[in-house]
């Protein structure tokens, strides 16, 4: 039996710290075996959603998955990898500060 696939096809980030983030969405294009990537800052206290990303596979079309979601806020860059079991359309990832640095958190 084959198992179910696990994949997330868009995220929404949210900026809870005091400060503008540029957030990084990486989706992985399987088709051309590379990696799609789209940023964005978002303003203390906003938010904002990276869309689903088609593959055109010739006769059908698939969606390339979200492989991690990146944030570069104070401490450097930080970086959630999704775990979910299934297909998630849209995830939240919050990020927060933490210990001086950010924390991304996720929750679905």
């Amino acid at each position: 039996m084959v198992p179910p696939p696990k994949r997330v096809d868009a995220v929404e980030v949210k900026n809870t710290t005091a400060q503008p983030l540029k957030f990084r969405a990486v989706y992985d294009d399987h088709k051309d075996k590379k990696e799609i990537v789209e940023e964005f800052t978002v303003a203390p206290g906003s938010s904002h959603t990276f869309g689903e990303k088609e593959l055109n596979m010739g006769t059908w079309t698939a969606v390339a998955p979200i492989k991690r979601v990146e944030a570069d806020g104070p401490g450097g860059p930080h970086r959630l990898e999704p775990s979910v079991g299934g297909i998630v359309k849209l995830l939240q990832v919050s990020a927060a500060e933490a210990g001086g640095g950010v924390k991304l958190s996720q929750a679905h």
